[in-house]
C-alpha cells in the first residue's frame, strides 16, 4: 500500500487557496484547498462554467505526478434533471460530454466529485466547474447547512 505525505504550508486568502511548499521532485506533496461557507451558487448553463472564478481555485506547483480533486458539498437539481460536474486544469476540462461525473437531485443531496489528474512538472491552476442539461442547479455554500470544499491534493 503507498504512502501520502502532505506538508508544506497552506495559505488561504478570500476562499482561493494557494499550496506552498516543495515543488515535488525532492520537495514536499502538495495540498491545497478552499472551504466556501457563505454565498450559494446557482447555474443554469447548459455550457461547463466555473463554479466560481475568484473563489474556488488552487494554484499549485508540482512535480510530474498525479493530483486528487476532489468537490464535496450539497446540491438541489430543479426538474428532476442532472448536474454535471468536471475540473478544469490549465483550462482544459477531465472529462467528456457530461464531464467526470453527473448527478441527478430533485431533492438535496451530499455530492462527493473526485478525479485523478496527472499532470507535468510546474504550476498549475486547478478550478471545478458544472452544467445543467435542463433547469437549474443550486450547491450550497453554508456554515449553517454544509460548507462547500474544493481540494487539491499531490500524490506521489
Amino acid at each position: 500500500m503507498g504512502r501520502l505525505r502532505l506538508f508544506g504550508e497552506l495559505t488561504e486568502a478570500g476562499g482561493a487557496a494557494q499550496a506552498e511548499g516543495g515543488s515535488g521532485v525532492g520537495g514536499g506533496h502538495q495540498v491545497g484547498r478552499v472551504v466556501r461557507i457563505t454565498g450559494d451558487y446557482l447555474t443554469s448553463s447548459v455550457s461547463f462554467v466555473d463554479i466560481d472564478t475568484a473563489n474556488l481555485a488552487v494554484s499549485m506547483t508540482t512535480g510530474a505526478s498525479w493530483v486528487y480533486l476532489l468537490l464535496a458539498g450539497t446540491l438541489y437539481v430543479s426538474n428532476i434533471q442532472h448536474a454535471c460536474f468536471d475540473f478544469a486544469v490549465d483550462g482544459q476540462l477531465q472529462g467528456a460530454a457530461k464531464g467526470v461525473q453527473y448527478v441527478q437531485a430533485s431533492y438535496t443531496q451530499d455530492i462527493q466529485i473526485a478525479w485523478l489528474a496527472q499532470v507535468t512538472a510546474g504550476t498549475h491552476i486547478f478550478r471545478p466547474q458544472w452544467r445543467v442539461l435542463g433547469g437549474g442547479a443550486l450547491l450550497r455554500a453554508s456554515s449553517g447547512e454544509s460548507p462547500l470544499l474544493f481540494a487539491a491534493i499531490e500524490l506521489i
